[in-house]
């Protein structure tokens, strides 16, 4: 068959992984983001199968759970292996989302994603659906308008060396590691910030986990920004001991009044991190932080990614 056929939907057979052939799929989702992901992140697929087998064993039923509401597909065309997908339900949004979307690099170009895509389409029917992409791949955006998805919001991905380091705390302002009697003091945050209601309960079950259990999945590390002994800022750090040597920062949860504290309370989470053997740091402008990023992002370098959120109403 010429490298130019292309291929129909009738031709490519549709089936859920079995669970032996997991860490195949996640080899052949990989492949497409191996030079970003071990050059940017430090992730190589060594890292991929511990994080798995990690999840597995650690999260125990809830694990059971999100893979029941999750389905990993392969595409075979005669039997061969050329394409997958993850598709994952959430029935609290009423909602799909696609991800892993792969074609093996010896099919592309022969109509196989807009095959899977109209697989994906059918198969959600009236549901909304959404998806995450690189703002450079092109021909995969071209392919996502064709199904009726939509830019959502843009999210710039940054990475950089720990600690990242700001001007000074302004007067009047604190910033400390949170304790747990902090989280009985979020009633203004949770008040004026609709999106935290269930901050307090979220954090109260994080604080203190940094010093880990020894097999411990994910390690948390919170901090709180004060001024006038109330609390007007919280968020922290999260990293993972499959992938030890870089932590994510979060800080979403700050009241108008703190907006110009913002980069001085990242900087002080990564100089925490950093006595846990933390070498680099994530952080991402995205819906939720693009508030704060014209104050942070000049003391970052050039982002590391741009990606999009797309979706496609129901």
């Amino acid at each position: 068959m010429s490298e130019k056929t292309k291929i129909s939907i009738e031709e490519l057979q549709f089936r859920t992984i079995k669970d032996r052939e997991r860490m195949k799929f996640y080899d052949y989702a990989f492949e497409s983001t191996r030079d970003y992901s071990e050059s940017i992140i430090g992730i190589n697929f060594d890292m991929l199968r511990k994080i798995c087998k990690i999840n597995s064993i650690l999260l125990g039923l809830p694990f059971k759970i999100l893979v029941r509401n999750m389905k990993d597909i392969f595409v075979e065309l005669r039997g061969e292996i050329v394409a997958g997908y993850t598709l994952v339900f959430d029935k609290k949004k009423d909602e799909y989302e696609l991800g892993n979307l792969f074609t093996r690099p010896d099919f592309q170009g022969r109509g196989i994603g807009n095959a899977v895509m109209q697989k994906v389409v059918e198969e959600c029917g009236d549901k909304k659906i959404k998806l995450s992409v690189n703002a450079s791949n092109e021909v995969a955006i071209h392919l996502y308008h064709k199904y009726g998805f939509k830019k959502e919001s843009e999210i710039k991905e940054y990475f950089h060396e720990v600690p990242l380091k700001t001007t000074e705390l302004s007067n009047g302002f604190e910033v400390r590691l949170a304790i747990k009697e902090d989280m009985d003091k979020l009633e203004r945050i949770m008040t004026e910030l609709p999106d935290m209601q269930d901050l307090a309960k979220h954090y109260r079950k994080t604080i203190d986990k940094a010093e880990s259990k020894k097999l411990r999945l994910q390690n948390h590390l919170s901090a709180v920004l004060i001024q006038d002994k109330e609390i007007i800022g919280i968020g922290r750090a999260i990293w993972s001991k499959a992938l030890p040597e870089t932590a994510q920062i979060f800080a979403i949860a700050f009241l108008p009044e703190a907006k110009e504290a913002y980069p001085n309370f990242i900087s002080f989470l990564t100089e925490e991190v950093e006595k846990y053997g933390i070498k680099k740091f994530s952080w991402a402008n995205n819906k939720k932080t693009e508030h704060f990023a014209p104050l942070l992002e000049p003391y970052l370098e050039q982002p590391s990614r741009i990606g999009l959120t797309m979706i496609k109403e129901s």
